[in-house]
């Protein structure tokens, strides 16, 4: 809510800086009796709706955190491919406006179908749901593992490279890493679907999504 209050006071939310996007460890560890994700009763007291509405009521956005897995990185509940609709569907509730989905504790074969089937299940809410998707960062990042003619169809951005670290080595690497590759990845880019490069940069505006929604 501070991080709301600063973009909107103090100029940052007409620059473009709309999104305020909650990362991993945001959720209960068990979900609740209907099987839903919850958030942390001691970190999010009014739940995520109420939080999506202090956004709202601000001109920003709020982004969320999943995982397509049996459970997120930092081992909280995870999106399996049976809680995909049911996922999708709790943060349209909540009035979410961003996801990102990592892959933790899945693999391959869970990703190629796990993927494009929480696209259709976020156009399915009928909520403009920008959606970030890490799947190619865990297949290599490069033709022929990842297609990106498919994610410029159901993603609106996409992790190609690993995470950034507290060094100027690690920025070097990711910068690298999209410097020796442009050939591929710039033709992928386009209106709606973007390459990320993590936090080596950073972008004004952003996705009001298709989810790949909108």
């Amino acid at each position: 809510m501070d991080m709301a209050d600063r973009l909107a006071e103090d100029g940052w939310r007409e620059l473009g800086y709309v999104y305020v996007n909650i990362d991993d460890c945001w959720a209960s560890k068990q979900r609740d009796a209907q099987g839903r994700l919850q958030p942390d009763p001691k970190r999010f007291p009014g739940g995520i709706a109420k939080l999506a509405r202090y956004m709202h009521d601000r001109g920003l956005r709020l982004g969320i955190y999943g995982d397509l897995g049996t459970y997120t990185c930092g081992g909280y509940p995870g999106t399996t491919l049976d809680k995909i609709e049911l996922d999708a569907q709790t943060f349209a509730e909540w009035g979410v406006d961003m996801l990102k989905l990592d892959g933790c504790y899945s693999n391959a074969s869970v990703q190629e179908l796990g993927y494009p089937l929480m696209s259709k299940a976020l156009l399915a809410t009928g909520r403009p749901i920008g959606y970030s998707c890490s799947w190619p960062a865990y297949q290599g990042g490069l033709p022929p593992k990842v297609n990106y003619t498919l994610l410029g169809e159901i993603c609106n951005l996409w992790r190609n490279y690993g995470d950034i670290q507290d060094s100027w080595a690690s920025v070097l690497s990711i910068v690298d890493w999209f410097f020796n590759n442009q050939d591929v990845l710039q033709p992928a880019a386009g209106p709606g679907r973007w390459n990320d490069p993590d936090m080596v940069s950073l972008r004004a505006g952003g996705a009001r999504g298709r989810g790949r929604a909108g």
